[in-house]
């Protein structure tokens, strides 16, 4: 899937894409991380090198006001300080 999708952008002409790293994405469960099949985002980046685009990586903790909690966990609702 997302190589055709890179290979798309780069016939565009573009030469860089942006990705978020969502902190809720990868560690929904505390403690538990997982960058595995979709949410493996290193092979994301790989594919990226390999289309010939440059990424532009937007790590959290805080991501963006469009996804759920700016990209922060639930479970940070619940843990004490």
């Amino acid at each position: 899937y997302w190589a055709d999708r890179l290979a798309r952008v780069k016939a565009l002409g573009f030469n860089a894409i942006q990705t978020y790293v969502p902190w809720n994405y990868h560690e929904a469960t505390r403690g538990h991380f997982d960058f595995t099949g979709e949410r493996d985002f290193a092979a994301f980046l790989t594919l990226a090198a390999e289309a010939g685009l440059m990424v532009l990586l937007r790590p959290g903790p805080y991501i963006c006001a469009e996804w759920d909690w700016g990209g922060l966990p639930a479970w940070l609702l619940a843990s004490d300080p």
